[in-house]
């Protein structure tokens, strides 16, 4: 094992105690299989080496290098990895990223590959560089989680591994895409408020965090532009929120409080569940109930929204799909180098709850 990096220092990367990161990465039970997964991918990540010498029990468990002994020889075999970037901040406990590398970690499985996860801290600089303690003769391909500049997509492409996109799309960059349908989601939320009658309606995202919270957006307005009708009798305004930040919930909260009876609206879309979670209780301590004064429609189907006061009405987006489908389209890509790129979109459907 490495003695650069210490348990200690994993564990103060993932905000976890020493003792869940020893048990992750010795196998041992009384650790969740998506916790057990972020530990052993950030510490190998980070230069942690993990050389597996014994039977594994979690089944998300990676094997870096395999000693087989042949007579009076050892030789070292390496399995195939496939290399996955994606945000640091999409590791802090986010549950729709989580259920992403979980499909990933299976499809791998699967297929037999292995996969070495590379945060990437923000602000970092737009062309990627793969660290210095990746072997890359046993890389078979990348993986791109989420949103990235286009200078990052184009470093990686030019580097000559055969690249996959998860969850973002570069037109002019002749690159593979796993998409969900996220113009599609933000219509039929939108929809779904309308079809109860609603005429006045607000979405909450944020346009600097990803591309998908636009694309729900421009869902939402082309959700009014099919409206049978004067359009006048519609109304969609747009709450811009600093998503993730520390003063978002504040935020929230002043949106709120500057509701008059005039601009009251029929009902909330947000750009994702969180948001959504976020706004019920405010809107419960503003005096106003869900869903009888107004109706509220998340997006990403993420586990908490089934437990949400009321339960939360969503859009059901690929998660561990987008995982899975994304390591087939690499598959594929290394069967078919030649071949036209290909954008795969998955489809959504409405989850109907008490919210809206």
């Amino acid at each position: 094992m490495s003695k650069k990096v210490s348990m200690q220092q994993i564990a103060d990367r993932l905000g976890m105690s020493k003792y869940t990161v020893s048990q992750a990465l010795s196998g041992k039970s009384g650790v969740s299989e998506e916790n057990r997964l972020r530990i052993q991918e950030t510490a190998k990540a980070m230069g942690y080496t993990l050389q597996q010498t014994q039977t594994a029990r979690s089944s998300t468990h990676q094997a870096v290098k395999l000693t087989a002994i042949e007579g009076a020889h050892t030789t070292t075999e390496f399995t195939p990895y496939i290399l996955v970037w994606i945000q640091s901040t999409y590791l802090q406990d986010n549950p729709f990223w989580g259920k992403v590398l979980t499909g990933i970690a299976t499809a791998s499985k699967e297929l037999g590959y292995e996969h070495l996860i590379v945060p990437i801290a923000p602000n970092h600089q737009p062309q990627l560089q793969i660290p210095s303690y990746i072997d890359l003769s046993h890389c078979i391909g990348q993986l791109l989680a989420g949103t990235f500049p286009t200078q990052s997509v184009v470093s990686l492409k030019q580097s000559g591994i055969p690249l996959v996109l998860i969850d973002h799309n570069e037109p002019l960059i002749e690159v593979d895409s796993v998409l969900n349908n996220n113009l599609d989601a933000g219509k039929m939320a939108c929809q779904r408020l309308l079809s109860t009658a609603a005429k006045r309606v607000i979405f909450i995202g944020d346009d600097q965090f990803a591309v998908s919270f636009k694309e729900r957006w421009w869902g939402c307005r082309m959700a009014l532009e099919d409206m049978a009708g004067p359009a006048e009798h519609y109304h969609l305004k747009k709450w811009q929120i600093a998503y993730s930040h520390p003063h978002m919930l504040h935020q929230l909260d002043r949106k709120v409080a500057a509701l008059t009876p005039e601009t009251m609206p029929d009902g909330f879309v947000c750009a994702n569940d969180h948001l959504a979670l976020a706004l019920l209780p405010i809107l419960k301590r503003h005096g106003l109930e869900v869903p009888s004064q107004v109706k509220v429609i998340g997006l990403d189907n993420i586990e908490a929204a089934a437990y949400a006061t009321p339960a939360l009405s969503t859009i059901e987006l690929g998660k561990e799909a987008l995982g899975i489908r994304a390591v087939e389209t690499l598959l594929y890509r290394l069967q078919h180098p030649g071949r036209q790129v290909e954008k795969v979109v998955l489809s959504s459907r409405f989850i109907a709850r008490d919210s809206g």
